[in-house]
């Protein structure tokens, strides 16, 4: 951490450090078991000891399983992450171990689970692999939330492959190209997309709120008002908040805001998993602001 992030070519001192579990499936789904679903993790590490550090932690909240594989001679993934002094972060992630997962190690145990409500997914593995996984498992009728980051171009048949679409405004414009300035530009991505196929689009647009755009629903939602400490993993959170309310049975409009309070807890502590809040967190700011 530091007053600046640093710009090409410039060396700057920072603050201080500090080492942190992530990831952003991690993130994701260790958000959604913190608000109470029943959580599945798929995900591949290293050989080296940072991989050691992660089944602890996984094994540390009851979340550690077959699904979690282990790759010898790869390194686990790793993000280099900059936080300035209000809050805001530049990242540089190196996927290591996650870019071997391979669409059947994905597919397989979901196909295998008796119930399973979503299946959610990003970009920090393999985006062709991905991309099958996720046309597999919505063939078997599975829902399916793809958080697409870091975004890339996708091909152009996943897009009705997808359930829930929830880039933020950056990614959003990205694979739109569509900038996005406010939520009337938001609403205008979040019609493409549905004109590509996605069911649902939410995008987020940190605290200038999230737009949600579906072929029955055209909505807009406040973000909370907090004091920013750390906005890394916030979107994370707000993903994995999102599905554990869908797969609890709250209606869409609700579950946003759930998962954006759920978001805006996060930044206002240092960390990921350290922030990733609990869902009496949640409940307790409803009881104090409302939902």
């Amino acid at each position: 951490m530091g007053k600046v992030i640093p710009k090409v070519g410039e060396t700057v001192v920072g603050d201080s450090y500090f080492v942190s579990a992530g990831g952003k499936g991690s993130n994701q789904a260790i958000a959604a078991k913190f608000q109470g679903a029943d959580v599945r993790y798929i995900g591949k590490l290293g050989g080296d000891s940072y991989a050691g550090d992660a089944v602890k932690m996984y094994e540390s909240i009851g979340m550690y399983n077959e699904c979690i594989y282990r790759q010898e001679g790869a390194n686990t993934g790793l993000a280099v992450i900059f936080i300035d002094e209000v809050g805001n972060n530049s990242i540089m992630v190196c996927p290591g171990a996650n870019l071997l997962l391979t669409v059947d190690e994905i597919v397989t145990p979901v196909l295998k689970e008796k119930e399973v409500y979503i299946a959610g997914f990003q970009l920090e593995n393999d985006v062709s692999v991905v991309c099958e996984a996720i046309k597999r498992l919505h063939g078997a009728g599975i829902k399916t939330l793809l958080d697409p980051a870091p975004a890339v171009p996708l091909p152009d048949w996943v897009y009705s492959n997808i359930t829930i679409l929830k880039p933020n405004e950056h990614e959003a414009g990205l694979l739109s190209g569509i900038k996005i300035d406010g939520a009337d530009d938001a609403f205008k991505a979040g019609e493409w997309f549905l004109g590509k196929g996605v069911e649902t689009a939410v995008i987020t647009m940190g605290e200038n709120g999230t737009v949600i755009c579906g072929r029955d629903i055209r909505e807009y939602i406040k973000t909370p008002k907090v004091d920013s400490i750390d906005t890394t993993g916030a979107g994370d959170i707000f993903s994995g908040s999102l599905m554990a309310a869908l797969a609890e049975g709250r209606e869409l409009i609700e579950a946003v805001k759930l998962a954006n309070i759920a978001a805006s807890i996060s930044v206002t502590k240092k960390g990921v998993f350290e922030a990733t809040p609990k869902k009496a967190d949640v409940e307790e700011y409803i009881r104090e602001h409302g939902l």
